[in-house]
């Protein structure tokens, strides 16, 4: 069993991201409202990367290292804390499942079996298969039963290929789809024109002659090889077996997307809400990983513009959502990023802290599949320069959209962060953390745990 350094409510939510049972909300409030109350409640989501034991496992983790920077903190000493741990039905997947295209960078390096277990996991993921809330559905088996037969003509037969596209999109919720990833041209482009632009080659950013960068290559499985070890194909090859790869991972990503917004919209952003109510005097710091960042900022983007509510502090580690989250005009089109109005209503009291590196070729799954739904083949793909990129990748963007972010870097326990004093509120902290995250899910470390208590000691997010 998970060990935590403070007591811990875990608190279910549903497919449609409303609270699965009212007895988790009921023991959080009395948790905090009984003495001795806690000062501060961390609220953690986990992402997509998880099952609910091992997000258990991560919030007993993490929640460890941050506890032994609490300690080591003058300005925490006298504080209490509580933990509140967000549980959603999302998909265990390894990180290798998770890289942009998957295994696609020879056409004929896509498996049968590849192709299959894609549709088992949407399959799964669409029924919450393995959580509480997991829903027996006849009339989703009988679409996904006639789906692999058509998937098997895939290759041979445009009418199954368009009966795929067709089928699997008329699964999916609609209104989460928007400019930042594409997926807006994912529903409105045919099925023939999507097919034609997902099996197109592209070129990843180029790495520098002599540097070290390769490491740090998104679509690189090991050091000195291409994807999936093929050494001498740096570029990323399409084909027409490569193109169903990429519609299954890039659905596979919508439809977590999708979920991690209603959990925050209809699950986390009421909870905070009762919890402010019940107690008006308790700090709150919302933690997410993955697309739990998109969790968490969908509930904060969608409570009342009132100081009441605000949370104190927000750290996004390895966010899976779009690098244009926060910016304003990001396209040149008057559009936003979704949560902007977060920054630019002040809607966290101290500091937003967001961990990016490009070592985490996980959480970039969806971008470079955007690109090529965009009909982009840049030689940017992918990283900063690129208007469709993870916020895990590359951090907030850019400076001309996004003006209150702050560029800088993941720091060794100790050292000293701008985020410390004052004027944080409205501000994101960009902290590139090449040194310290070496994957997507490297984000239990005592330097991930200084950056959030640091935060915490902010005079803001007092």
């Amino acid at each position: 069993m998970p060990q935590f350094p403070y007591p811990f409510f875990p608190v279910q939510f549903k497919l449609d991201g409303f609270l699965f049972q009212q007895s988790d909300l009921d023991q959080l409030l009395a948790g905090i409202g009984a003495g001795p109350k806690p000062t501060d409640l961390f609220v953690m989501s986990h992402g997509w990367n998880n099952d609910m034991d091992d997000a258990k496992d991560l919030y007993s983790r993490l929640s460890g290292q941050i506890a032994s920077q609490i300690g080591a903190s003058a300005s925490l000493q006298g504080r209490t804390f509580a933990i509140c741990g967000v549980l959603w039905p999302s998909k265990k997947f390894d990180d290798k499942d998770l890289i942009p295209g998957g295994a696609a960078s020879l056409n004929d390096s896509v498996t049968d079996d590849q192709v299959q277990q894609r549709v088992n996991d949407l399959r799964d993921l669409l029924a919450a298969k393995g959580w509480p809330m997991e829903q027996s559905d006849a009339g989703l088996e009988s679409k996904f039963s006639g789906l692999v037969a058509a998937v098997k003509e895939w290759e041979d037969d445009p009418d199954a290929r368009r009966q795929t596209v067709e089928t699997i999109r008329g699964l999916l919720p609609k209104d989460t789809a928007d400019a930042e990833d594409a997926s807006s041209l994912f529903f409105k482009l045919k099925p023939d024109a999507l097919i034609g632009n997902l099996e197109r080659s592209v070129n990843p950013p180029p790495i520098a002659p002599g540097s070290s960068a390769a490491s740090l290559d998104p679509f690189a499985l090991s050091s000195g090889g291409g994807l999936g070890g093929a050494a001498s194909f740096r570029d990323v090859l399409g084909g027409i077996k490569g193109a169903l790869l990429h519609f299954l991972n890039y659905t596979t990503y919508y439809v977590m997307k999708a979920r991690a917004g209603d959990v925050g919209v209809n699950g986390v952003a009421p909870l905070i809400q009762q919890v402010r109510g019940a107690r008006p005097d308790i700090r709150l710091h919302l933690i997410g990983h993955s697309f739990g960042c998109r969790v968490v900022t969908s509930a904060v983007n969608a409570l009342p513009q009132d100081e009441k509510l605000c949370p104190n502090t927000m750290s996004l580690l390895q966010g899976a959502f779009s690098h244009n989250g926060f910016a304003a005009n990001f396209d040149g089109n008057n559009n936003d990023g979704a949560f902007r109005a977060v920054v630019k209503q002040k809607k966290v009291k101290g500091p937003i802290i967001i961990t990016h590196t490009r070592n985490d070729k996980a959480v970039g799954i969806a971008y470079p599949i955007a690109s090529r739904i965009a009909g982009q083949v840049a030689a940017a793909l992918g990283d900063e320069n690129d208007i469709y990129g993870g916020l895990g990748s590359n951090g907030a963007q850019t400076a001309e959209t996004t003006p209150e972010r702050v560029v800088g870097t993941l720091l060794s326990a100790g050292s000293a962060y701008p985020f410390s004093s004052g004027g944080t509120c409205g501000h994101l902290y960009n902290l590139k953390a090449d040194q310290f995250i070496s994957g997507h899910s490297d984000i239990v470390s005592p330097a991930v745990g200084y950056a959030i208590a640091t935060a915490m000691s902010s005079p803001d997010a007092a």
